[in-house]
């Protein structure tokens, strides 16, 4: 795949974002799945066609990350069981309310989605649960055409109901009583869902969205049953889906167990007979197990394979198995509560912003990363790298910046520093080792507390926290989703609490922008403020690895954690 094709697909849904986009019904399953290209499509056709012309990016293309393996040219098998590694267990298992990547490996096989991205082309959206669709004139209404036939596991008929009632579950989570991290970031367009008959299902939008199409497509907004969630009251302990496997057992701290779904509405999918998800909770059981062949397939995130197994793995390993790096669009973040002391004085937070020696940090990620502000500086949004190393706090060498952050600290009541806690997940108590080291040196002395990445995010939420060191994914590369998520108040994900009008104003006209290089002026704009005001400082952007056993086949993360979790398209090569 091309480099454009990894980072560019916020470029091509913000261009085409108000086109009235359609795709013919899926035809007879094959090796890879029907595409349907997001271009400009008056009525469905028997067979999705390329667009004539390709929307050019609005950026220079970013840099071309490693090559992933290309699909086998022999055809898909039938059979056997793949087992892979998880890093935790699912906090619950209602995937509305969940946002680790640990739920979705297992729940992403049990439910679809509307719309989903390409399997292996992640700038296509293509149907999933909808067999085409369409958008009005202004972009403000996007109309679902459901497949018909679908079932729930538990027999009973999926209906555009199904539809409305989750995409207003996920929008408006207050009325339904539950927490959604995905409010504020996926459907933050979304006014309202209605389902005009059985297969049909209307989204009204409060502004044209250049991002909608795209957002729905990234792997959290699943279809759950209605009627399930009305007779338990919620799914956090009961699973019913439309998806490719079922769930046949769970035992806590062991393994999850999903056989296939031999009612599932693609005839020839899945291939595989089952998945077992294992759940191993060190880095170091997980790279044996995966090692040694227990699991052919490890996790996401930075729970997969970290740069330093990522070159053991290409060194020993590479008649049985690839590594396969992809887009992060995740960055190493120090979170801060603005609304507490001493965090609520602008003077410590950028102290704080100038000590983090970010080219240590890169180098200790075996020197992997890019620094950057509040977007992937090699995304289309972001500042360049080469500008953000000649700033205060991100530049070489750090003396000056120390000896400033001392004199804030001073002038904001702290001339001997302060005592904290930063709170950290298990599976990445290298970024809370690296933070502690970094405010010592302006003599803020923190203890670290380790917690499961479920226990961290429920703290992250209710704001019971003094400093977070985190690695924080978004699963599109889009400012309604990045910005909005992180500093707009209220953000799904803005976990300090962080407010400011004219960021959230900012916000909203870039959201409604059309124009794609007028927006991206407003967006550098958004960026430079939250470097003056620091909620949160970025420390790099990473890049994520997973690795499989070459056996497994038709396989290809996307960008993020959440788009590529469902395993329906692959298949055993023995």
């Amino acid at each position: 795949m091309q480099g454009k094709k990894l980072f560019a697909i916020a470029s091509c849904l913000t261009i085409l974002g108000l086109v009235a986009a359609s795709c013919a019904p899926a035809a007879a399953p094959s090796a890879q799945p029907p595409v349907a290209p997001l271009a400009k499509q008056v009525a469905p056709t028997p067979k999705p066609a390329e667009p004539a012309t390709k929307p050019a990016a609005p950026t220079p293309k970013p840099a071309e990350p490693a090559a992933s393996p290309k699909p086998a040219a022999q055809q898909p098998r039938h059979g056997g069981i793949l087992d892979r590694a998880n890093y935790e267990d699912p906090v619950t298992l209602d995937v509305h309310q969940e946002s680790s990547v640990n739920s979705q490996l297992s729940l992403a096989n049990i439910y679809n989605a509307l719309v989903k991205l390409h399997s292996w082309d992640i700038d296509k959206v293509v149907p999933d649960l909808a067999e085409k669709w369409e958008a009005n004139a202004d972009g403000t209404a996007w109309t679902f055409h459901l497949r018909k036939g679908v079932k729930w596991h538990d027999g009973k008929p999926l209906t555009a109901e199904d539809a409305r009632f989750s995409l207003e579950r996920i929008a408006f989570p207050k009325q339904y009583n539950i927490v959604s991290p995905r409010a504020g970031t996926l459907l933050t367009a979304m006014k309202s869902a209605e389902a005009l008959d059985e297969t049909t299902v209307r989204v009204s939008l409060k502004y044209a969205s250049a991002s909608f199409i795209g957002n729905i497509a990234a792997g959290w907004v699943l279809i759950m049953p209605k009627h399930t969630i009305q007779e338990k009251g919620n799914m956090k302990k009961d699973v019913n889906g439309t998806g490719p496997f079922t769930w046949k057992s769970y035992t806590q701290g062991v393994m999850i167990e999903l056989p296939k779904n031999k009612d599932y509405f693609l005839k020839d999918r899945p291939y595989l007979d089952g998945i077992r998800i294992f759940t191993l909770k060190d880095s170091a059981s997980r790279f044996a197990a995966f090692r040694t062949g227990r699991v052919k397939m490890t996790t996401m995130g930075s729970s997969g394979l970290s740069q330093t197994e990522a070159a053991i793995v290409k060194r020993d390993m590479a008649d049985t198995a690839v590594v396969q790096p992809h887009p992060a669009n995740m960055r190493f973040g120090i979170l801060l509560p603005v609304t507490k002391a001493p965090w609520n004085d602008l003077r410590v937070r950028r102290a704080a912003e100038l000590v983090f020696d970010r080219q240590a940090a890169v180098k200790l990620n075996a020197n992997v990363g890019s620094l950057g502000a509040a977007m992937d500086p090699k995304g289309l949004w972001g500042i360049p790298e080469e500008e953000m190393s000649q700033r205060p706090g991100y530049r070489q060498p750090k003396d000056a910046d120390i000896t400033a952050a001392k004199r804030l600290l001073a002038e904001a009541g702290y001339p001997q520093g302060f005592k904290t806690t930063i709170l950290n997940r298990t599976t990445t108590q290298d970024l809370g080792v690296y933070a502690k080291d970094q405010l010592a040196k302006i003599d803020i002395e923190a203890t670290i507390e380790v917690k499961e990445s479920g226990l961290v995010t429920q703290e992250y939420v209710r704001g019971s926290f003094e400093v977070g060191a985190s690695y924080l994914s978004e699963p599109v590369d889009d400012p309604d989703v990045v910005i909005q998520s992180g500093y707009v108040t209220g953000g799904g994900r803005n976990y300090g609490q962080f407010s400011d009008k004219q960021i959230d104003d900012m916000y909203e006209k870039q959201a409604r922008t059309m124009d794609s290089q007028e927006r991206k002026k407003i967006v550098r704009q958004i960026q430079e403020r939250l470097l003056e005001l620091v909620p949160s400082p970025t420390i790099y952007w990473n890049v994520y690895n997973m690795g499989n056993w070459k056996e497994v086949m038709g396989y290809k993360p996307g960008v993020g954690v959440s788009s590529h979790n469902s395993l329906a398209d692959v298949w055993l090569a023995r």
